[in-house]
């Protein structure tokens, strides 16, 4: 999935596959007067991941987190692995090899199989080249 055009900054959600969830991101946003600006998502399996810029990011992550909502900032490397011992260590051994330093990481979701990762680096793009292009998100 990619960023929505134009924008330098997300914020990534990650939301169960069910009616309303979208409704309540979008009111949860509009009730502190928050404007979605661009929006993309897709499903994941049961999931559904959220791209969405706004007109203040910062304030948007913070309803969100406060909601109890799996969000990650704009900065994050989105990518799913396999939900095994091993994957992880993996893409992490993998970026080590490449002189990657990880700056944060975080298991966003576990579910069916699968690992909904969060990652930073001090270079997301040497990151994301050495990921499978159908793991990112």
């Amino acid at each position: 999935m990619n960023q929505p055009a134009g924008q330098d900054h997300r914020i990534i959600v990650i939301v169960p596959h069910e009616p309303g969830q979208l409704a309540h991101i979008a009111g949860l946003l509009v009730e502190e007067n928050i404007n979605v600006e661009a929006i993309d998502g897709q499903l994941v399996g049961d999931l559904g991941v959220l791209i969405l810029s706004t007109s203040d990011d910062d304030a948007a992550l913070q309803i969100l987190l406060r909601d109890n909502l799996r969000a990650v900032t704009s900065d994050a490397l989105v990518f799913q692995i396999p939900d095994r011992p091993g994957a992880l260590a993996g893409v992490v051994q993998l970026f080590e090899q490449n002189g990657l330093n990880v700056r944060t990481i975080h298991i966003i979701h576990r579910h069916g199989g699968t690992a909904v990762v969060a990652v930073t680096t001090d270079n997301d793009e040497l990151a994301s080249s050495l990921l499978d292009p159908d793991s990112l998100l």
